[in-house]
């Protein structure tokens, strides 16, 4: 119970990844908000958290727009108050993945959630915590990708790493304030985000990540020879956003079963 009574939002939060973290956080006695376009999926998790006797709100959120950022701050705040821990996990991949054939529109799509989104969800959650005197922690969510992209070649890898660039600024300028900020990056997990890269690539759905993680083993370029679990991830946030953590900031922490050592 880490966090309890603190106040949460996870943006994407209502599948894949950020839905592991909203549900580890609610188990750890938060009060979570959900942010996400899609309010289908976003009030099922809400009402998976309050199933087990949890506190949760979900918000619908154009992340890369600021009066959407305004209205989820005024929204989540006036429900639980200042905000204890930020996470931003919202992305999308683009349509096609060669740098040659993506177009400009579609650059930046990718672009607009992805890296504009994390600065204008982040950059908001920082000012209510700095107004409220709140010592808190902002976790980002990076790639593997990022470091070095064998599997796509458009606007997705380098967004990632604009966020993870982003972290580290963000976190000096806030260290003084005594607000941590954290990035946790991904290998290859079975989620959603693979859509567009499975059609691309002819496969059935759910297809990828395992056949990467094949080719990985087969190569050497994995120690860990299975596909990390939103489990996996949700728990490394989980630590970065804690007291556990209170002596770290401005770190990339590679979630990736080993992956991103022999890249």
């Amino acid at each position: 119970m880490r966090f309890k009574d603190k106040h949460i939002i996870v943006t994407g939060g209502a599948s894949g990844i950020g839905r592991g973290i909203i549900c580890r956080f609610a188990r750890e006695g938060a009060r979570v908000v959900v942010a996400d376009l899609n309010a289908d999926n976003g009030n099922r998790v809400v009402d998976e958290v309050r199933s087990q006797g949890g506190e949760a709100l979900f918000v619908r959120t154009d992340v890369s727009d600021p009066a959407a950022i305004e209205n989820l701050l005024s929204a989540s705040t006036e429900c639980f108050g200042p905000v204890d821990v930020a996470v931003s996990n919202a992305a999308v991949t683009e349509q096609v993945s060669s740098a040659l054939e993506i177009s400009a529109e579609e650059w930046d799509r990718v672009y607009a959630i992805n890296v504009r989104g994390s600065f204008l969800f982040c950059r908001s959650c920082a000012q209510n915590m700095m107004d409220n005197g709140v010592q808190g922690s902002i976790v980002t969510i990076g790639s593997l990708v990022a470091r070095g992209s064998k599997t796509m070649a458009g606007a997705y890898p380098s967004s990632k790493a604009a966020v993870i660039q982003f972290t580290k600024n963000l976190a000096k300028c806030l260290a003084p304030m005594g607000i941590r900020v954290n990035c946790v990056s991904p290998g290859v997990v079975a989620t959603e985000i693979y859509a567009n890269v499975e059609k691309e690539m002819m496969m059935e759905p759910g297809a990828f990540a395992e056949w990467l993680v094949e080719e990985s083993v087969k190569s050497g370029q994995i120690l860990i020879p299975r596909a990390g679990d939103v489990e996996d991830l949700a728990a490394a946030v989980a630590f970065l956003a804690s007291a556990d953590a209170s002596y770290i900031t401005a770190q990339n922490l590679s979630v990736d079963g080993g992956t991103d050592w022999c890249w």
